[in-house]
Formats: structure tokens, C-alpha cells, sequence
């Protein structure tokens, strides 16, 4: 799937690169170490030069508004510099994610935190806010109307704050014993549908004037991002560790209240909640007290659960798509890759 990701989408990925490396590239160099930390970051390393498939990441936000902004226009590069700026702002919450969470690796690379201090990465991700902000401010020279660009550079504003509120749920969560699935996936919605909405409203609104098309792209791209949070908590406890690049338990050992483990808690029997409440209230959990969570999330049904929600956003972020009206093979293109992202294995 991987390779056929590539194939399909290789040449827009590379497009997103070359736009991201020539705002990286404008700027006056006065804290190398802050370039270092980014350079590390993307994957941008000395001697590498053009689009090297999965060393940045999958790209999937920014290939997203170019995909939606085709799939209306027959075209896609008047999106770019609001594309790059979307991908700046992500992983500008990656890298202080990884601070927040202690993470140690991302892409198969040590995290910035761990290698230059949680003080200095928390640096390099406001050195990539203000990126993003001056890579949206370039589609002043890509012929959009400055109506529309200021509208793009509100819906980026708009998500990066839905962002915030959702790691702030996210985080309180941690301190609570108890979190329903409804809370969580208000939290998701914000945390991860608030930037791929971005992606899809900004493609349709910088390639159309249709107000209900707009909305329903922006629809498809906020229920896709529930979709992939779903499935990437999936992955988070039964992934494949040599493919998703973290490690295999690394949510349950974190005691992160995924959507299983909330499934778990909500639908398991009396005594194994009782289980996972003695363990979730430790303050590191050992391999039995891994293996435990493992076998309680089997007997609770959370497998089959958080597969029937992944297919349910799934399922309906289609018709968002559907009720576009639009059909062409970029929107084909469209369908296939939110598939990938619910029914990827990394």
C-alpha cells in the first residue's frame, strides 16, 4: 500500500516538498541551531535534496487540499503555499507533542526533544508556527484573490486553536479515572478532524465560490480525521511496530485512554474494569500489567468496536464527498486515499 501511495500521489508530494524547502530556504539563517532541529525534523538532512518518500512523514493534510482543490479546478498548485503552511502547522504540534508526551522517536528518528532538550524543541515548533504563517501569506503571489486568502489564513488560525483545546482535553483526560467515548471523540474531533477539515475547506474554498460544496469537503475532511484517529488508535495497541515506526504497546504502557481502552472501560465486565482501574491508576505498568490490558480489551469486544467506528466516520465522510456532486478521477483519487488512511497498517 505503501508503494502504491507513492505511485499515485508522488508527484503532489513532491510539489508540497519543494513548496515547504523554499520557505525553509528564504529565511536568514541567525540561530543555525533552530534549521538544524528542522532540517532533522523533515528529514532534510545535508546532501539530501527533492522529495524522499516517507522521510517527512505521509503529507497527508496538504495532499488532501491539493487532491480537493483538483478534484474541483483541474487544478492544484494555486494551493500550494496554503498546503506547505497546513504542514507546517502540523508538525509544529508534533514536535511539542513529543515534548508533551515524552516521546523519544517519530519516522524512525529521534524526536528534537530528545536529542536537543524539550526547552530548545518547544523553540523549533514556534519557529514552524511562524513558518506557516509566512508560507500562507505567499498566496498573495499565487493569483488568489486576497478575499480568499485571508479567509484560508482564518480557517489555519481557526484549526490551530481547535488543535490546542483538543491536546488540552487530551491532557486533562490523563488526571480523570473516568472518560466516556463521547468526550473522547469530541476531543478527537478537535485534535485531529480540526486540521484535515482545514485541508479540505481550504482546498474547495481557494477553487470555488460554491458555499455548500465548501461545506461538504469540510465536512468529509473533520469525519475523515475522526476515521484516522480511530484506526491510528487501533494501531497504537495492535500495530506493527516495524511499520508504524513506535512501539507496538507504547499507548497501553503510557496508559493513554485511547478509544479501545475507553471502549474497555465502558463495555468490559465488572471485574475486569476493576482490573484496569488498579492498573491505569499505577504509576508505570509492567509487561504482566501490559499483557492484562491486552486480554481485557479482547474479551471487552474493543477490537471489533474501534473497527466499527473507523468505518462509520469513514462511511459517512463519503457522503460527504458524494453530496459535492463532483465526479472525476481526482475525486476517485480522493476516495482511495481517505481508504488508505483507515485501512493502513502505519
Amino acid at each position: 500500500m505503501a508503494a502504491s501511495y507513492e505511485s499515485m500521489f508522488g508527484g503532489i508530494l513532491a510539489a508540497i516538498d519543494a513548496e515547504m524547502r523554499a520557505v525553509r530556504q528564504q529565511q536568514v539563517e541567525i540561530a543555525p541551531l533552530l534549521w538544524e532541529m528542522l532540517d532533522h525534523h523533515f528529514g532534510w538532512g545535508a546532501g539530501t535534496s527533492g522529495f524522499q518518500p516517507g522521510a517527512s512523514g505521509k503529507r497527508v493534510r496538504p495532499l488532501l487540499m491539493a487532491l480537493v482543490a483538483q478534484a474541483i479546478s483541474g487544478e492544484y498548485r494555486h494551493v500550494l503555499p496554503a498546503a506547505a503552511a497546513l504542514e507546517f502547522l502540523h508538525n509544529f504540534t508534533l514536535i511539542h507533542d513529543d515534548v508533551m508526551d515524552h516521546s523519544a522517536e517519530r519516522r524512525h528518528r529521534p524526536t528534537v526533544w530528545a536529542l536537543w532538550g524539550g526547552d530548545q524543541a518547544i523553540n523549533a515548533g514556534d519557529g514552524l508556527y511562524a513558518l506557516a504563517n509566512l508560507a500562507v501569506a505567499n498566496l498573495l503571489h499565487a493569483e488568489v484573490p486576497a478575499s480568499k486568502a485571508v479567509r484560508a489564513a482564518q480557517v489555519l488560525a481557526q484549526a490551530c486553536l481547535w488543535t490546542a483545546e483538543g491536546q488540552v482535553l487530551d491532557m486533562s483526560f490523563a488526571g480523570r479515572e473516568q472518560v466516556t467515548t463521547a468526550e473522547y471523540l469530541t476531543m478527537i474531533a478537535h485534535k485531529t478532524g480540526g486540521l484535515l477539515e482545514a485541508a479540505t475547506k481550504i482546498g474547495a474554498l481557494l477553487s470555488s465560490d460554491d458555499e455548500p460544496v465548501i461545506r461538504a469537503y469540510a465536512q468529509f475532511g473533520r469525519d475523515l480525521g475522526l476515521a484516522f484517529q480511530v484506526r491510528d488508535d487501533y494501531l497504537g495497541v495492535w500495530g506493527d511496530e516495524a511499520a508504524t515506526g513506535k512501539s507496538a504497546t507504547g499507548d497501553i504502557r503510557e496508559k493513554k485512554k485511547s478509544y479501545p481502552v475507553l471502549v474497555a472501560f465502558e463495555r468490559a465486565a465488572a471485574a475486569d474494569q476493576a482490573v484496569l482501574r488498579r492498573i491505569y491508576a499505577q504509576e508505570a505498568l509492567s509487561d504482566e500489567d501490559v499483557a492484562d490490558v491486552l486480554d481485557i480489551l479482547e474479551r471487552s469486544g474493543a477490537i471489533a468496536e474501534t473497527d466499527r467506528s473507523a468505518s462509520e466516520y469513514f462511511e459517512r465522510a463519503l457522503a460527504h464527498l458524494d453530496a459535492t456532486g463532483i465526479a472525476n478521477p481526482t475525486q476517485d483519487g480522493l476516495r482511495q486515499l481517505a481508504a488508505f488512511l483507515i485501512r493502513r497498517a502505519y
